[in-house]
């Protein structure tokens, strides 16, 4: 007669066998051979294992490591506007986010390599070109302002004596033909007082009146005699553009345009002067390097700065709130345009702000912030963005409870959106919003504060455009 015992092991091992058979009944269709079975050390749930091999970490889109299946993983700075996606693939043109690299993705306006439709793509791109030929040359049909050459233009060509474009008039000093003014030309104009062969008043040759030379005292039609200070010799008062200079001038040279060396107002054009005129960028009337115009006048920074000014969440639409950084920049003498670094529902920094490849300094210091739009929204700036509009310097700690050193944001260090409606859109005082921290220099510049109540009142990030 069998034992217990004997009878319980027997029933335990035909348990085990159907447990066997059910489990072999569940992966029936792997078959022999057909590959190792995966299992997770449950010391580490993040590692796999198999019978054969260990594999590692699971791949995770966002952990900042580049596993099978991911393009790239930048960590935190993944995002649709980043160099990285949020899906672990690299930016590129035609995904219909606009990378750091990129002038645009998408719209009328741009072309299939995301870049900006401009004169001289060889497209007509908008009402403003009337032809593109992708070329500079001004003597073919289609001018370097894509617009159709001839006179009027404002381009001088073969034929063509002068070409002031708009400011063409019969009795200017450049006639409506393009022949520059002269006298006998049969209009009266700059620093002329008739035509010849008018009889009433008599008009000698010279283009002036037959009296000028002979009276003492000015005749109808003179303005003054030739031997009055200020009086030229066709008897009339000298005037900035009659080609005539005069003591008060520092030149004149008969007609109203610029970039010929002389201002419509008598002024020697000279890079630094001040004055902006045609051929440059900028003139800010200095001959520093790196201040946002070289000597060359050309554009060699951008301006980005912290409102001396606070305000509570309640911002407004995107034009109230960019028109608070361009109110700080225009009371400290910036020029410019400048928008407010916050994301606005469907419009992030990263959609639709100028980018430039010059370096953004800050106002008074000209300390460096980041090596153009790319260092922008890397995650790490080279400097903190703490001055304000007129150069003064902020002090504080890099503390989330001192409304003084934070920055509406809402917006990730890439230019692109943090999810929900900061501040019910910015609309309103209450709710919450990200703020950036005015002294830091790595993520938390422009998301280190979460949560944060929009009754508060904080400064705003300006970024030249």
């Amino acid at each position: 007669m069998p034992s217990r015992t004997s009878g319980g092991r027997r029933g335990l091992a035909r348990r085990l066998a159907a447990l066997a058979l059910a489990f072999a009944g569940c992966f029936s269709d792997l078959g022999p051979g057909d590959g190792p079975q995966v299992q997770t050390d449950p010391a580490d749930p993040t590692t796999t294992t198999t019978d054969a091999v260990t594999t590692g970490p699971v791949s995770v889109c966002g952990d900042g490591l580049v596993q099978p299946g991911e393009q790239c993983d930048d960590g935190p700075l993944n995002g649709d506007w980043a160099i990285c996606k949020t899906d672990c693939t690299v930016s590129s043109c035609g995904d219909g986010f606009r990378g750091p690299t990129e002038a645009c993705d998408g719209g009328d306006q741009c072309l299939a390599d995301c870049t900006a439709a401009r004169c001289g793509d060889g497209l007509v791109n908008g009402d403003d070109e009337q032809c593109d030929d992708g070329d500079l040359d001004d003597t073919d049909e289609c001018a370097h302002t894509c617009r159709t050459t001839g006179c009027g233009d404002g381009v001088l060509q073969d034929g063509e004596a002068c070409d002031y474009g708009p400011l063409n008039a019969d009795a200017g000093a450049c006639t409506s033909t393009c022949t520059l003014a002269a006298c006998g030309d049969g209009f009266v104009g700059p620093g002329e007082a008739c035509e010849p062969g008018n009889a009433d008043p008599p008009c000698d040759v010279s283009c002036a009146l037959a009296s000028c030379v002979a009276n003492i005292d000015p005749e109808p039609g003179e303005e003054c005699q030739v031997a009055d200070e200020g009086c030229t010799d066709r008897c009339l008062l000298n005037v900035c553009g009659d080609g005539v200079p005069a003591l008060s001038e520092m030149c004149d040279d008969g007609n109203p345009v610029t970039g010929d060396g002389c201002t419509p107002d008598c002024q020697l054009e000279v890079c630094g002067d001040g004055l902006l005129v045609a051929g440059e960028a900028c003139d800010d009337g200095n001959q520093i390097a790196g201040d946002g115009c070289s000597p060359a006048c050309e554009r060699d920074a951008y301006f980005v700065f912290v409102t001396a000014e606070t305000f509570s969440g309640a911002l407004g639409n995107i034009a109230a709130a960019d028109a608070r950084c361009q109110d700080s920049a225009a009371a400290a003498g910036l020029a410019g345009t400048y928008r407010a670094w916050l994301t606005f529902p469907g419009d992030p920094p990263a959609a639709s702000f100028d980018r430039h490849d010059a370096p953004y300094v800050l106002p008074g210091s000209l300390a460096v912030v980041a090596d153009g739009w790319p260092g922008l929204v890397s995650g790490t700036l080279a400097h903190a963005i703490d001055r304000t509009a007129d150069g003064e310097e902020l002090t504080g700690d890099v503390a989330c409870d001192d409304a003084g050193n934070l920055a509406w944001t809402h917006t990730r260090a890439t230019g692109s959106p943090f999810p929900g409606e900061p501040c019910s859109g910015w609309l309103l005082g209450s709710g919450t919003a990200v703020a950036g921290l005015v002294h830091a220099t790595n993520l938390g510049w422009t998301e280190g504060c979460p949560d944060v109540d929009c009754a508060q009142k904080l400064r705003l990030y300006c970024v030249e455009q």
